[in-house]
């Protein structure tokens, strides 16, 4: 009762139709229950194997990939102009110097290599970008999305023609 309830408050659905998913002598039952979000409850199709010599079967799920489904491109971008690389060289130098020396080569160059490894993670902005507007600065990308929060409020705010402006003088010295 309560995982329908769930299930019912969620943006899911149930998949299981009247197919039995445990057949044992008489009595067929479904106690198998599978969900799936809306977006795709209608490239899903769900039927249970009926081939096999067993009491539960198996459940063939298969997912069609529908033509308006976009990939998306999953890059990492790395900053490196917004890079605090004072931050960086004082961190690598410190965690070298406290290092032992080591006796074995490997040794060394993999401690080396986990050091590298850590600086950019903390150094080096980096991550994924969902919206990538071409000669358009992150700088100019914030105040646009302050023009946009204004404009949906007030059409008519002042500053958004003050923000219209910056955006357009930040955008133009890129370009040059």
């Amino acid at each position: 009762m309560e995982l329908a309830e769930q299930i019912d408050d969620s943006t899911f659905f149930t998949m299981t139709d009247e197919a039995p998913t445990r057949v044992m002598g008489t009595c067929n039952s479904s106690p198998d229950l599978t969900t799936a979000s809306g977006g795709l409850i209608n490239s899903i199709t769900w039927r249970p194997m009926l081939t096999l010599a067993s009491d539960h079967l198996p459940i063939i799920i298969s997912i069609e990939k529908h033509p308006d489904f976009v990939s998306v491109d999953n890059r990492t971008y790395i900053n490196f102009n917004k890079a605090n690389w004072v931050g960086f060289t004082e961190f690598t130098e410190n965690t070298f110097n406290a290092l032992p020396i080591p006796i074995v080569v490997c040794v060394g160059e993999r401690q080396f290599r986990k050091v590298i490894a850590a600086a950019p993670a903390r150094f080096i902005p980096a991550g994924r970008m969902a919206e990538i507007r071409p000669n358009f600065l992150s700088e100019a990308a914030v105040l646009a999305n302050e023009r946009d929060i204004l404009r949906h409020a007030d059409p008519g705010y002042p500053r958004i023609r003050v923000l219209n402006l910056e955006i357009r003088r930040m955008v133009n010295q890129h370009k040059r």
